[in-house]
Formats: structure tokens, sequence, C-alpha cells
């Protein structure tokens, strides 16, 4: 089965959803308050179909499906208006920020790293972690990394899959002191592999390759 796969991203800033990361995974996502949208919002002042936002050549568009000019960009109206990253929209009760990956670090959840804590120590220089996706219609694609991520077939997990051989929550990415990474298998039903092996939970190194399913990964870990 066709893998999906995506670096941009939602992070709800505002509403019954408060912190929650959703993945901009279709050519076309729609969003509102009927459950048959990708992106599902429990906030009554949503319509069920509010709008969606598009992948094109350039980038992503949101577009406003309703009709009734109460989707916002930025505290402004709009139809259907480019978006860039960082961007803010608003639905309703519903405030989101939109982020793209364009080669900066992504919006840092509450686990944060901490290192503003450090105080009298010399900071490690910090390390940018990535996995990179090789996608025959675009190339690379790569998404970069967060303290904690979840990798699976459910939509709530921060890299998601459609394949049947991966499982729900398949697999966890976690920091480890000083940047580094650390891959933990779930007790998935089909296994995680790190360079053709079996892995339960593994310290991943630069270059690693990863499979989860019928997706390969490879791991980046550079320092700025």
């Amino acid at each position: 089965m066709a893998q999906e796969f995506t670096s941009a991203y939602l992070v709800i800033q505002k509403g019954p959803l408060l912190g929650k990361r959703v993945e901009i995974w279709k050519e076309r996502t729609t969003i509102g308050r009927s459950r048959d949208c990708d992106i599902f919002l429990e906030d009554i002042t949503v319509h069920r179909k509010q709008a969606s936002i598009l992948r094109v050549a350039a980038g992503y568009i949101l577009c406003d499906d309703h009709g009734k000019g109460d989707s916002y960009v930025n505290g402004q109206a709009a139809k259907e208006q480019p978006l860039n990253s960082g961007d803010q929209l608003l639905f309703g009760n519903t405030q989101l920020t939109f982020y793209a990956n364009e080669g900066t670090r992504p919006f840092q959840l509450p686990s944060s790293r901490g290192r503003e804590l450090l105080i009298g120590k010399t900071p490690d220089p910090q390390a940018i972690a990535r996995l990179d996706l090789k996608n025959g219609h675009s190339g690379i694609q790569s998404v970069e990394l967060l303290p904690r991520m979840t990798i699976g077939r459910s939509r709530d997990c921060n890299i998601f899959l459609e394949d049947l051989a991966v499982s729900r929550h398949h697999a966890t990415l976690h920091e480890l002191t000083g940047g580094e990474y650390e891959l933990i298998d779930n007790r998935s039903a089909t296994g995680t592999f790190v360079n053709g092996q079996a892995i339960v939970r593994t310290r991943l190194h630069e270059g690693d390759h990863i499979q989860i399913g019928a997706t390969q990964f490879t791991f980046r870990l550079s320092r700025s």
C-alpha cells in the first residue's frame, strides 16, 4: 500500500484539543466538526466542513470550504490563502499554528529540552536530528525530530504510516542527553528494524537505516 508522509503539521493552541499535534498527510486535508473530515475538531463553533489545506507544488494553501468567511489566517478572513510556517489559523474557537519543514527546528511541544536550565554550564552544540524518506515522486522528504515522537498507523502518531503491516503505535523515538536519539519498538506485530536487525530498543547513529512495515527511513544527526 502506498505510503503518505509529510513534514507539515498543525498544533492546536486554543480549544478543546489544546496541545494536540496533527499531521497534514494528504494532497487535500479536510478540517471540520464532521467525523468524516481528515482533521476532526471537537468544537461546536466550527462548521461540519469548515476548510481544507491543499498541498501544491509551491507549498500549502488554506481554502474556506463553508463560504461564510469565518476561516482566519493571522486574524484575516481567508477564502484561499497560501500558508507560511508559523501562520495562525482560527476556526470557531479553535486556534492552530501551521508548521512546514523549511530547514528550521520545528515547534517544541511542552516536553521541553530544558537547556535553558543549564545555568553556568557550557552548552553542547545543539543537535538537529531528522528522518529522511525517499519518495519516488518528490525525491527525499524529511522531518525534524522533537524530543519524543511516535510512529504508527494511528493518525494520533506524529509520523503516520498508512500501512496494514504497521501497528497503530508501532515505535517511539526518544531524545537522550546530548541530543542523541533512541528508537523503541512498542511490541509491534511485525517488528522494527535498524540496519536489517530487529530491535527492542537501540541508540541511533548517523546514517542508520530504519524499516517499519514497507517504509524505510534514514536517521540523520547534525550539530549546529
